[in-house]
């Protein structure tokens, strides 16, 4: 089990380890009803990250009892997952934690807000690793429809901690990957602030006017400070895209990129068979709906 999923929002393809109780971006609540009890019962373990100021909010990763359980709906023993629970709850103390836990509340924040559409697929890192790992390494891959549009995207989450460059070196990787499937899948950045979206699109501009095709590789920016926070619940979904090629269109919504880039095929059906893991690699389970359970369990 990848230590960099120990720490996870309602993560759709990696059900072993999450992160509750963060219904959108930058807001931390108390946990669920279900959280205590099952942390009681030892199915989930929790655990609170050092700030130097203030308290955060309460981590939540999966305990060995759980660990069991997910083994056992996927019909597979618990050493095939490749959970150890030391690993689990050394994500407190890593570096990708902010990270990971940044992706999953993006995707949280868009799957949970109102009125704003519905998240199809939700894929992680780890995911997309496996399948793409060896051209291109998103952050995430997602799939977006509202009012009748579908929008697929990788997505590459920034939090100021490596240099542009090297975010923008990534295009090559997504220009190559393609080339070799034929698919033009958007690839979206998100930044913290607005001053280094400046910096970033010219960043990625330098990179993209290079590549074989640019139009193979339709690209757009958004930064967290650009939400408002007069909305009751502000999300990725919102008016602050601007795309890379296209700037005099102004920001839109999530939904209306693909406007922008009228040379978008119809997205590929996905599939729900499980990744094949590598010889060394925890079993890959099958990813489930993204959208969160309704009373009865089930996706709503």
């Amino acid at each position: 089990m990848d230590p960099a999923d120990a720490a996870r929002t309602p993560s759709p393809d990696h059900p072993p380890t999450r992160r509750l109780g963060i219904p959108h971006l930058h807001q931390g609540t108390a946990p669920p009803p279900t959280a205590v009890p099952l942390y009681r019962y030892g199915v989930l373990d929790r655990f609170r990250p050092l700030r130097t100021r203030g308290s955060a909010p309460m981590h939540w990763v999966l305990a060995p009892a759980g660990a069991a359980v997910v083994a056992a709906e996927a019909g597979i023993a618990v050493r095939d997952l490749h959970y150890r629970h030391e690993h689990a709850m050394g994500i407190a103390h890593s570096l990708l934690l902010a990270h990971t836990v940044g992706i999953n509340e993006w995707f949280t924040a868009l799957t949970t807000t109102p009125g704003s559409g519905q998240v199809l697929t939700w894929w992680s890192e780890t995911r997309c690793r496996q399948l793409w790992g060896d051209l291109a390494r998103p952050d995430a891959y997602g799939r977006y429809t509202h009012t009748g549009t579908v929008l697929d995207f990788f997505l590459e989450y920034d939090l100021g901690s490596i240099t542009l460059s090297t975010v923008a070196n990534k295009l090559a990787g997504y220009a190559e990957l393609a080339r070799s499937t034929g698919i033009i899948t958007p690839v979206l950045l998100w930044v913290p602030t607005s001053r280094r979206e400046i910096s970033a699109r010219q960043a990625l501009l330098d990179i993209w006017r290079t590549l074989p095709d640019p139009t193979a590789v339709p690209v757009a920016t958004a930064a967290a400070d650009r939400l408002d926070p007069a909305f009751a619940h502000p999300s990725p979904a919102d008016r602050v895209w601007l795309p890379l090629d296209e700037p005099s269109t102004g920001r839109v919504a999530l939904h209306q990129l693909t406007a922008a880039w009228p040379h978008l095929a119809p997205p590929p059906v996905p599939t729900d068979e499980p990744v094949p893991p590598a010889a060394s690699g925890p079993a890959a389970l099958p990813a489930p709906a993204p959208q969160p359970p309704n009373g009865e369990g089930e996706p709503s």
